[in-house]
């Protein structure tokens, strides 16, 4: 079915069915996304000093997705906004933009002291890894402009119904970074950190360039030349729309380095760092089915509100499907049959595990619900209250991980999935305030700064 055949069946009546085809390419993306992290660690967890390079590469990695977080957005917003080539070309000189400040950003912090003093001073980082992590760092350089770029492209591919070619994107991104860690996994080339970073870097620009052949003859044949007078969005009304939509990815993501510093704080440091960010990568998993929802929602409301309740029963059942499901591997050997035999982690730190299995299941409800929430005001075009919600998380989450590690005594792996779970339920319930102060007054059209 084609994207303008989609839309016309959409625009009759919307089914469950309907919606699980157009959503389910994009969820397999995710998943694709997901499986990466993954393969990652468990090539480091086999090389040699697995547990210093695995510390090493969660915490380069979290400090490359702060500075990323600028451009994540733009895949809801080129799925909103890309209604004719004058949008989309404003979008495209909008990352153009971003992707040349990121990467500046991104060396100026791995070329100068200030990786130092935020990884080793500000978050408390043991010294034994900074150095290990900021040359896994500098390796990800180009991975701001290379999600950007492909986050923009296959925006217009959902905007004009080309879901299932998204998952063949990915394929390319995960041959490459799996061709990557195979060689470095069996040459040893540099310690696993670098190894991964590499492979990470590779498998992102191929994705990019993959997005970009699947677009290219959307843009040219599908996305439709601006009427008579018509003018591109004005780049405040831009970023009326976009800066609080970007935000909400900044202030998210400049939160998660909150859970290094909490962990670092509490007991057994080293081996919670070193753990995390395979639970985190198991956890994406199905996270990665929830997040990918929201630019299903944008799409589908975009051809007609008569479909909403549907769409919010097929959120329930989303909901409660995926967070079952991660309960029922989390309190079976499942669980651990994936982090000792998939992810390759030792006996000394499989017992770190256990507790934040038991608690993270509630995790993929609360950010499925999260999707729908944030769908909705996206395609009202009500978006600071998508930053609000997040700077709700933030402060929530900084007082979980401040005051955790003096008033209990517990692992830091308990500790950050108990703030985790605490910072997204309150999140998802102002989210959620939000819409029905909405729905008690009219719309009153369209409002990209609210």
């Amino acid at each position: 079915m084609t994207g303008r055949q989609m839309e016309q069946q959409l625009g009759k009546r919307i089914r469950h069915r309907d919606i699980f085809i157009f959503w389910s390419p994009l969820a397999l993306m995710w998943i694709m996304m997901a499986v990466e992290q993954p393969a990652m660690a468990a090539v480091v967890a086999r090389l040699p000093d697995a547990t210093a390079n695995l510390a090493a590469l969660g915490v380069a990695f979290s400090i490359a997705l702060v500075i990323e977080s600028p451009i994540l957005q733009l895949l809801s917003a080129a799925t909103a906004l890309a209604t004719d080539r004058l949008q989309y070309r404003r979008l495209l000189a909008l990352m153009h933009i971003l992707a040349a400040g990121l990467t500046t950003l991104h060396l100026l912090v791995a070329l100068t002291p200030l990786y130092a003093f935020v990884v080793g001073t500000v978050l408390g980082v043991p010294h034994q890894i900074v150095e290990l992590s900021r040359l896994a760092f500098l390796a990800m350089t180009p991975f701001a402009a290379a999600v950007g770029y492909r986050r923009l492209w296959q925006g217009v591919l959902i905007r004009y119904g080309h879901t299932a070619v998204i998952p063949v994107t990915m394929v390319a991104r995960l041959l490459a970074t799996a061709g990557l860690l195979t060689a470095g996994y069996i040459t040893q080339f540099a310690p696993g950190a670098i190894v991964a970073a590499a492979a990470l870097i590779g498998g992102v620009i191929a994705g990019a360039l993959a997005s970009l052949l699947f677009c290219l003859p959307v843009i040219r044949g599908e996305i439709p030349a601006a009427g008579p007078g018509a003018s591109a969005l004005r780049w405040r009304t831009l970023l009326r729309f976009y800066v609080p939509l970007s935000l909400t990815s900044i202030i998210f993501l400049a939160s998660q380095p909150l859970l290094t510093f909490g962990m670092a704080r509490s007991e057994f440091p080293l081996q919670s760092l070193a753990v995390w960010p395979v639970i985190n990568g198991f956890m994406f998993l199905f996270n990665s089915l929830a997040i990918s929802y929201q630019e299903a929602v944008i799409a589908l409301l975009g051809r007609g509100d008569a479909g909403r309740p549907i769409l919010q029963r097929f959120t329930v059942a989303l909901a409660c499907s995926i967070a079952a499901l991660f309960l029922l591997i989390s309190i079976t050997p499942l669980s651990q049959l994936w982090f000792r035999g998939v992810a390759g982690l030792t006996d000394a730190l499989l017992p770190f595990t256990h507790g934040p299995m038991r608690l993270l299941w509630i995790v993929p409800a609360l950010v499925t619900a999260k999707s729908w929430f944030r769908g909705r005001l996206v395609h009202r075009r009500r978006t600071s209250a998508l930053a609000k919600a997040v700077v709700i998380h933030s402060v929530f989450l900084f007082v979980c991980m401040l005051l955790g590690p003096i008033l209990f005594r517990v692992p830091g792996t308990i500790l950050a999935a108990v703030g985790l779970c605490g910072a997204l339920g309150v999140e998802a319930g102002y989210l959620r305030l939000r819409i029905a102060a909405q729905e008690r007054r009219p719309q009153g059209g369209s409002d990209a700064s609210n």
